[in-house]
Order: C-alpha cells, then sequence, then structure tokens
C-alpha cells in the first residue's frame, strides 16, 4: 500500500531500492529497515506499511518521500471539502479495491486522489469509470482516503454488504499446528478479509465466472474469467500471497498448513443476501500455490428460451427431451454450456409426476425436486456406480453430468432402452462424431441406434452489448467465402456497461440432430460420419457454423466470435 509504483529509483543511469533512499536521507536506520524486511514476511504487509505500523516513520513523511522523488505532487484529502457529486464520480467497488477518490476538478479535467498513482491496473479501472475522461493523479494517505470514501459513500454501503457463511477450518495435526495457528492469525486480519470480500464482489458484480490468483517471482497476479475470456484485473504485493490464499482455504475447509498437494473444496457464501457457490481449487507452482475459484450463483439455471435456439430448434428439443424413454446427449469441448443445457432440460420436464436424478460431479447449482447426487470417486462413488445403484431407485428421468467410461456409456445406453430418459454430455465436437465416440467406447451399434434419440453440439459465443451495438462492414479478403452468407454484420464499440469489452453475456450456437430411421440404419451398418453428416444436412439439420451465421445476421453476435468458437471444426 505504501510501496507506490516501481520499487526502485533512479540514481544517475543505475537504479536504486526505495529503502536505501530512506537509510540515506536519514528517514530510517539501517538497523529499522532490517527489523521491517523480517517483519514484513511474518505479518504479511509491504515494506512502507511495516515501517509505519513499527513507528519508524510517520506516514506523512514516507508519503511525502514518495512524492518527492516520483514527482506526483501529495495532497492530504482531510483538507478538501470535497463535492458529493464529484466524490461519487467513480464506483464504490473501485474506489474501495484502488483506494482512489476524485478530490477537485481542474478545467476539464478531474484530480484524483490515490494511494497508489503508479498501479496501471487501477489507471485502467479510473479511465472506464471516468468514461475517458482526462485525469489528473496525486498522492494520498491510504487511511484518510478510505475514511473520505466511507463518509461521502455513506447510505451506498450496502453496494459492498458482504455477509459471509463460512465453514471453519479444521485443526491441523500435532506438527503443522503452531505454522496453522500463525497463518490463520494473518489470514484473519481486517485487511486479508476485506481484500478476499472486495476480490469476490467485483467478480460477482463484473459477471465472472472464475476467479485466476496466480504468483509469479515479484508480484501476484488476479484475473477474472469474465463471457469465457480471461481479463486482468489487478496485481497484489507478493506478500500478500500467504495470507490471502490462506483466508481462502479457511472459507473452504481446507488445510491451510498444506503446500505442497493441490486441495479442492467449495463454500456457499453471501453477497448483499443472495447465496453464492464458491468452488476452490488450490495448485502448488514454482512461485506460490495459485488458486481458482469457480463462482455459481442459482441466477445462473436457465429455461432453454434463454439458451439460444430458434424457435424450431427450441420445439424439437422440447419434443426429445420430453420423451418417455432414450437418450439425449449435449456435446461440445469444455466451457462450450453443455452442463447450462442439461440443467435447463431437466427444467422443463421437472414435475411432480416424475421421479427425476441426477449424477454430478460437482453438483453445480441445486434445482428443487430433483434428487441430485455427487460423485466422490476416493470413496468408489463414480458415475457408474452410483448409475446402477440409481436404476434400482425408480426412476423416470436420470441426468448423467458426463459419459467419460464405456461402463458408464453401456450401463446409460441400456438404461435408455429399458425405460428411462437419459440426459447426458460427451466431449465431441459434432453430432455425427458423438454416435462414433459411443461405439468406440464399446456400445453396440444396434443398441445405440434404438436408444439415441437426440444429440446437440454446441460452442457458446459472447453477444454484442446493446448498449453501444452499431452495423460494420466485412473484408472479404479477410473473412473469405463466408462472407457471401452474411447479409448485416454488427460490433460492439466499447462503453462502461460492457467493460469497454464490446460484448455482454454469452449465448449458444448449435448443431441439433434429432435421431429419425434412416440415421438409424446408417448407425446400425457403421456408417462414416461423412455419411451420417450428409443425411442430417438432408433432414435440414444446420451445421454449428451456419447457426452461427444466422446469430450474426441477426445482430447477436460477430463473425469474429463465430470463427474463434469453431475454426477447430
Amino acid at each position: 500500500m505504501y510501496s507506490p509504483g516501481e520499487d526502485r529509483f533512479q540514481v544517475g543511469e543505475a537504479l536504486k531500492p526505495f529503502e536505501k533512499f530512506l537509510v540515506d536521507e536519514g528517514l530510517i536506520t539501517t538497523d529499522q529497515l532490517a527489523i521491517a524486511n523480517i517483519s514484513k514476511e511474518n505479518l504479511g504487509l509491504d515494506l512502507g506499511s511495516v515501517l509505519i505500523k513499527r513507528g519508524f516513520i510517520t506516514e506523512n513523511k514516507l508519503l511525502e518521500f514518495f512524492s518527492r522523488h516520483s514527482k506526483v505532487p501529495f495532497v492530504s484529502v482531510k483538507n478538501y471539502d470535497l463535492d458529493p457529486e464529484i466524490a461519487r464520480m467513480i464506483p464504490l467497488h473501485i474506489a474501495k479495491q484502488h483506494l482512489i477518490i476524485p478530490i477537485k476538478k481542474k478545467g476539464d479535467k478531474i484530480c484524483v486522489a490515490m494511494a497508489n498513482p503508479f498501479d496501471t491496473y487501477a489507471l485502467d479501472d479510473l479511465k472506464d469509470a471516468l468514461e475517458g475522461q482526462e485525469s489528473i493523479p496525486y498522492l494520498a494517505s491510504a487511511r484518510e482516503i478510505l475514511e473520505t470514501i466511507d463518509r461521502y459513500f455513506e447510505g451506498n454501503a450496502a453496494e459492498e454488504n458482504i455477509t459471509l457463511t463460512i465453514q471453519v477450518a479444521s485443526d491441523a495435526d500435532a506438527a503443522g499446528a503452531e505454522e496453522a495457528r500463525k497463518m490463520q492469525e494473518m489470514a484473519s486480519g481486517t485487511k486479508i478479509v476485506s481484500a478476499v470480500n472486495s476480490m469476490i464482489a467485483r467478480a460477482h458484480a463484473e459477471k465472472a465466472s472464475d476467479i485466476h490468483i496466480e504468483p509469479s517471482r515479484k508480484k501476484t497476479r488476479i484475473r477474472f474469467r469474465v463471457d469465457g475470456l480471461l481479463r486482468e484485473r489487478g496485481t497484489l504485493a507478493k506478500t500478500m500471497l500467504l495470507p490471502i490464499v490462506s483466508r481462502i482455504k479457511i472459507l473452504a475447509g481446507l488445510d491451510i498448513a498444506e503446500h505442497r498437494i493441490p486441495q479442492d473444496g467449495r463454500v456457499r457464501v453471501l453477497l448483499v443476501g443472495k447465496p453464492l457457490d464458491l468452488r476452490i481449487s488450490t495448485c502448488p507452482t514454482q512461485f506460490g500455490e495459485k488458486v481458482v475459484i469457480r463462482i455459481h450463483t442459482q441466477d445462473e439455471v436457465r429455461n432453454i428460451e434463454t439458451l439460444g435456439f430458434l424457435e424450431q430448434e427450441r420445439k424439437v428439443f422440447s419434443e426429445i427431451i420430453s420423451k418417455s424413454h432414450g437418450i439425449f446427449l449435449a456435446t461440445g469441448p469444455t466451457g462450450s454450456g453443455k452442463s447450462t443445457t442439461l440443467y435447463a432440460a431437466l427444467i422443463r420436464i421437472n414435475s411432480s409426476e416424475k421421479n427425476i436424478i441426477s449424477i454430478e460431479d460437482p453438483i453445480e447449482s441445486e434445482i428443487e425436486g430433483i434428487n441430485q447426487i455427487s460423485v466422490n470417486t476416493k470413496s468408489g462413488m463414480t458415475f457408474a456406480s452410483i448409475l446402477r445403484s440409481v436404476l434400482r431407485q425408480d426412476p423416470d428421468v436420470i441426468m448423467i453430468g458426463e459419459v467419460r467410461d464405456g461402463e458408464t456409456a453401456q450401463i446409460a445406453v441400456r438404461a435408455a432402452i429399458t425405460g428411462h430418459m437419459v440426459l447426458s454430455t460427451l466431449h465431441t465436437n459434432t453430432a455425427s462424431g458423438t454416435i462414433s465416440r459411443l461405439i468406440d467406447l464399446g456400445v453396440e451399434p444396434f443398441l445405440l441406434a434404438s436408444a439415441l434419440r437426440g444429440v446437440l453440439a454446441q460452442r457458446l459465443v459472447r453477444k454484442i452489448c446493446e448498449g453501444c451495438q452499431q452495423e460494420t462492414t466485412l473484408d472479404p479478403v479477410k473473412y473469405g467465402e463466408i462472407t457471401k452468407a452474411i447479409s448485416k454484420a454488427y460490433m460492439g464499440k466499447g462503453c462502461k456497461a460492457c467493460n469497454y469489452s464490446g460484448f455482454s453475456g454469452r449465448i449458444g450456437i448449435f448443431e441439433l440432430a434429432p435421431i429419425n430411421e434412416e440415421v438409424r440404419q446408417l448407425i446400425i451398418s457403421k456408417a462414416s460420419d461423412g455419411v451420417i453428416v450428409q443425411a442430417l444436412r438432408k433432414m435440414g439439420v444446420k451445421s454449428i457454423i451456419e447457426d452461427g451465421i444466422a446469430k450474426i445476421n441477426a445482430g447477436i453476435t460477430t463473425i469474429d466470435e463465430v470463427l474463434r468458437v469453431t475454426c477447430e471444426d
């Protein structure tokens, strides 16, 4: 917090660590510097904060020192009588995350007090918040900025009101008890708790699906996955990594003393009164533990009207999943929305007259009225073993999270033949490829032909932001023959609502193949994928890229998005 910008200053042709300047200028002694360097490792704070905490230097003297060497003016925010409208020009979560507050106007520019005016990620967020309006950064006390934010945003605190319902970590073994106690103490500090809470709140506000906390040699990088793509969202001091990872482990009930092996856990938190399910995965790397937090909300459970089907396809999809028996498969690579599609299908067919059971790894969202079972391979509860037991539970519909092996595939197909409707996913790229994949897994062609009701191959593309959508022209040289099928093309210019990305949300593009008698005969005769594809096209089944072109013409997505997700097909 008190080490803004580079931690070295230019001296002639050489770079000199800033702490050496502090000693040379008589602001601290060499003994005080040595004590502070040892303390910062234990406290999880940056060097400047430790120097202040130990009383070796006052906050104002340290800030004046930085101002003098960086040529950035220092201001005392408490001396300003701020205009509330100016103070609130940036959102509360950005103000708190980066410790920024606008203090006055200077002509057509905004003067902004910052705890770290050299943080490029803070400056990027500031530029977005001010919608490109030019700003003049000033160095200011983090404590004064925070006090001012609390004062001027009073009444708006609900935006950041986070109540966490947590699972407390179990006691570590005796050998690691002391280390665990120290880490738990570090992770319980106000600064660390606030940093983790703020990170989760901001990710949720941006509709991120994942938070990546990635250590490197000198810093810790934070990235959010938004609409399927990772975006940089700031850096933390390396000293913050261990206490932040420990805090996240405490939330998920993981072993905070264990750093050598990967760990997985989950926890439900309340964010402004709404439940949020977090799946947490840690993995040791060269520079420390990397953490990925997967965020799930009940709002993510969608119905089939919101998936992106065209009207005719939606009717066919509804008819297939409503059948009394058979198997339906959603296919595509990881992250293509297969689980979301199956959840939407379960919601559509869910009723008090049906016994619906799902087998998942793990359970991603709770659905009222459906019996959901989680796979646990450590205790022997695999997809196949659970499926055998489930068949004795008088099910009408069985949802299997994924067909991973031949045993599961064969049991699922036999269940479909014996009067159950089975829904599942498979990692293949096309509808025709699904058929050959199941045969490769050992399913007899005549059984597959009898059981299979339909296959849905899908991808996810980003939707153009409606707030900044504009028509554009396509270069035939760049895009080739595909431009002949596109009557109109659109793009997002970029605005505050979409974080200047030009996109907001995602939608599916599909190849939905119902299985008719002709295709069944081709399956029995072990016809090639190419022959099956020809039969599907004769039936009027559109390819994924054709569905993508329809959505380009409708102004829903862009040609680059469609090509991005279909280029390997």
